[in-house]
């Protein structure tokens, strides 16, 4: 069964229902929802009951929208009391089951659906322990639950922060609980991003930034997300994804070397669709200023500033000049220690920013530089990797290799295969890249199944790139073929990348 849903970010809310088209708004709301009684809502706020079909509106007005037939309906009340930015008004309607996983979550999704909602229950188990590490590092949790609904596959984005009811894709869902870094890093949005938020798109670094800090911890959310994970998996899996993080940004910073000006934290967007410049740089970039001002003060005192921040600032859309003031306030000289004109202001990567280190991110690196020289790494070295060590290896293979040496360590790990689509999206773009068109069929595979842009962009980008001409025909036949159970934005992404190249 189709899932409708709502999925408003970035430039959407009022094609819905009128309401303001800017971060800078906020809003409270109250939503009744007429559905077949068959059927399930979830919203993005509080679930006040399911009964009868009432009249709808104050006396009756709009009445006759509801129409006369209300036998097989019911009706579903929600009410939002924290006042959030539009673009976080989230609902969807199915035949929607749900698991309990913690005090405050379930996961939702649709009932059957081969097997998920076990599968993102057991992912995801460990949420609370998450929710109670983020209160400790920021504060109260403010929106009382931190439900979870798991979307169809068609679903354009890992994950999207609405508060009480996070939507996912499928394609986290790994089996290993590293799915639960996309978790963390939505949880993080409840204190930057949903607390305190951009107040225009110049400045989404700052819903992005702390995220990617808590894991390891996307800007503001990147850095909690990224300090979350640190505790809750511990400090290795946390430099994993600094190092993945790491990876993306340099990759980005490439992509937009004829158009530097995207590469800015702050950066001027007039005329311009979020989704076209959408890249890692708000994210990792942001998480590297954050923490480079950690490692400048210490910890300690930064996680203070931390919780002074967002106690100031929640329930209140700010821009990048409020948070540099009371960063001076609050850090006096800062400025003096750090060059934070080059880092908010600046393009690509400033002199300054940290690469990882660690001994599991330096053992992947150095045995990724072994494969130029024809090493491939052997059973023993790799006994305990998981996903984002495959990940980080493959993204640092150089492209393009050897077709011979790309096949022969695809027949020793089955990367091709792998039920892990980051690891398998990274193994095809080096496939590709290395002109091995034997992979076709797997890529063709791939991108008729996911609608992640995430997969989609690198996908068809190192497709219409390649100097193959049977690349170039792949990508726009699949696509053809495909575009129908895409989600229009990821439409749109592919559309601008095929028409750019081809």
């Amino acid at each position: 069964m189709a899932l409708p849903l709502t999925n408003l970010f970035q430039l959407t809310p009022f094609c819905l229902h009128p309401m303001p088209d800017t971060p800078a708004a906020r809003i409270r709301f109250s939503a009744r929802l007429n559905i077949p009684e068959e059927l399930s809502a979830v919203v993005g706020a509080r679930h006040v009951g399911r009964g009868p079909v009432r009249k709808l509106g104050i006396n009756g007005v709009l009445e006759e929208m509801w129409g006369e037939e209300v036998e097989g309906r019911v009706e579903e009340e929600f009410e939002m009391e924290e006042p959030i930015p539009p673009y976080l008004f989230a609902m969807a309607v199915g035949g929607i089951g749900w698991r309990k996983v913690g005090e405050r979550t379930r996961v939702y999704g649709e009932e059957g659906a081969g097997g998920v909602l076990e599968s993102a229950a057991r992912e995801f188990e460990g949420t609370e322990e998450m929710i109670r590490e983020g209160e400790r590092l920021f504060g109260e949790y403010k929106w009382g639950r931190f439900d979870l609904l798991v979307l169809p596959p068609s679903f354009p984005y890992g994950g999207m922060e609405n508060p009480r009811m996070v939507f996912l894709t499928p394609f986290v869902i790994k089996g290993d609980a590293t799915g639960a870094q996309v978790v963390a890093h939505e949880l993080a949005h409840s204190w930057t991003g949903n607390l305190i938020t951009n107040k225009n798109n110049e400045h989404f670094w700052l819903n992005e930034v702390c995220q990617a800090f808590v894991a390891s911890i996307h800007g503001f959310t990147t850095y909690a997300e990224r300090r979350i994970i640190e505790v809750v998996q511990g400090p290795e899996k946390a430099a994993l994804n600094i190092g993945i993080g790491w990876r993306g940004l340099n990759s980005d910073v490439e992509r937009f070397k004829d158009r530097m000006e995207f590469t800015k934290l702050r950066n001027n967007q007039e005329e311009v669709d979020p989704d076209d410049i959408y890249s890692a740089i708000p994210y990792e970039k942001g998480f590297q200023f954050l923490w480079r001002i950690e490692c400048q003060i210490g910890r300690p005192k930064f996680d203070e500033f931390l919780k002074k921040y967002i106690a100031t600032f929640k329930f209140q859309s700010i821009d990048t000049e409020t948070f540099l003031d009371f960063l001076k306030e609050n850090v006096p000289g800062i400025e003096k220690e750090i060059d934070l004109d080059t880092w908010v202001n600046g393009t690509g990567i400033p002199p300054d920013a940290y690469e990882p280190v660690s001994n599991i991110y330096n053992k992947i690196v150095s045995l990724a530089n072994d494969f130029k020289s024809g090493r491939m790494p052997s059973e023993d070295e790799v006994a305990d990797w998981q996903g984002q060590e495959w990940e980080l290896y493959l993204e640092n293979l150089p492209k393009p290799s050897e077709a011979a040496q790309v096949t022969a360590l695809d027949e020793r790990f089955r990367f091709a295969e792998s039920k892990n689509n980051e690891v398998k999206v990274a193994f095809l773009k080096l496939a590709i890249s290395s002109g091995c068109t034997g992979y076709y069929k797997d890529v063709e595979k791939t991108l008729k199944e996911v609608g992640r842009m995430m997969y989609l962009r690198p996908l068809y980008t190192v497709l219409v790139q390649s100097p193959s001409d049977k690349a170039k025909i792949l990508a726009k036949r699949v696509f053809e073929e495909a575009r129908n159970s895409y989600h229009p934005i990821a439409q749109g992404v592919v559309e601008s990348i095929l028409a750019k190249h081809l």
